[in-house]
């Protein structure tokens, strides 16, 4: 059987390294979601300049605009529910508070803020998430 002292003293240890590792866990798990749309753009960038960027060399594209939030603008080529693709090439997933605007047809120029996921090589498209709607067109 193990000692009272031994047990005190390795209680006195290994309790305050629980309790911190406890709530170091519990914060880390409960921090709040990145607002994208508060969030401030790393670069500002025309579509088409993008995915020719992309197009050229995918590698380099990757380490500069991978997981950064960019500022695109382009013209809208094919709208759904909840995306947005501008000049047939970045396919502009919208963040779920967000919904495509009927004043956004197709050939309007628009300004999409949003997290660059990466480019899909099959169907050469750039991905981008979380998106937000930054300038809409005027009737």
């Amino acid at each position: 059987m193990i000692n009272k002292k031994l047990y005190w003293s390795l209680l006195r240890i290994f309790l305050p390294l629980f309790i911190i590792g406890s709530v170091f866990i519990y914060f880390t798990y409960n921090k709040p979601h990145t607002d994208f749309s508060k969030s401030r753009s790393e670069f500002t960038i025309e579509s088409k300049d993008l995915i020719s960027f992309y197009q050229i060399d995918p590698e380099n594209a990757n380490a500069k605009y991978l997981d950064k939030i960019l500022l695109l603008t382009g013209i809208v080529t094919e709208t759904e529910e909840n995306i947005i693709i501008l000049d047939n090439g970045i396919v502009c997933t919208l963040d779920p508070s967000q919904k495509v605007n009927e004043k956004i047809n197709l050939g309007t120029k628009v300004s999409v803020k949003g997290r660059c996921i990466g480019y899909d090589d099959l169907l050469e498209e750039i991905r981008v998430d979380h998106s937000f709607i930054m300038k809409t067109p005027q009737p």
